[in-house]
């Protein structure tokens, strides 16, 4: 009984090993000659079809267009746009920001609507262009529960910076809602306060 089972295994085997030669060649064949009747799958034959003969005209090249000049994102001289146009105002105060000694370097403020109340959420951009602050990035802070945002600046932040109030927005494009505000802070005790203001 078991011959006759091991027999009919080993049949079974050289069969399976036949077959797979036999596949290994017609597939050799067929890459061989792919229009061979043996190819069930033969790659489409193209038809000659009368063309005219084109004489080579030479082609002129173009001219080489200048790039042009890169500008700057953001100019140099700042020209804040009239408050007007924006539904928030804002008013600047120069001097110490809170009634300790401590005069680090920094901006404060709040986002208040008609009211008096704070918003939440609200980005506040600052910049300066000072050359002694070239290696330093834009901030984006946004306000807290109560509408106040604070940005504690480098230790030379004296000098002209730029703050301006943008719409919360869940693409983060951040529309602008108040002018580019201009602010000078003083080399001593370098600190401001700007408030926003729903008109």
């Amino acid at each position: 009984m078991r011959s006759t089972k091991a027999t009919i295994l080993n049949a079974l085997a050289a069969i399976l090993l036949l077959a797979t030669g036999a596949v290994l060649v017609l597939y050799l064949l067929i890459a061989l000659e792919p229009t061979s009747a043996l190819n069930p799958f033969p790659p489409p034959t193209a038809r000659p079809s009368p063309t005219a003969t084109v004489a080579m005209t030479p082609t002129p090249m173009p001219t080489p267009t200048p790039f042009p000049t890169p500008m700057a994102l953001r100019p140099a001289t700042l020209t804040p746009t009239p408050e007007s146009a924006f539904p928030f105002t804002a008013t600047i105060e120069i001097g110490p920001v809170s009634e300790t000694s401590d005069c680090r370097p920094m901006l404060v403020g709040v986002v208040l609507d008609r009211e008096g109340h704070g918003m939440e959420g609200y980005p506040v951009h600052l910049w300066t262009t000072g050359a002694e602050m070239q290696n330093t990035d834009d901030w984006i802070l946004f306000s807290d529960q109560s509408g106040r945002w604070q940005a504690p600046l480098p230790r030379d932040a004296y000098g002209l910076w730029y703050v301006q109030l943008h719409s919360p927005d869940a693409r983060r494009v951040y529309p602008p809602l108040s002018a580019a505000i201009a602010v000078t802070l003083p080399e001593t005790c370098p600190q401001a306060m700007v408030s926003f203001r729903e008109q």
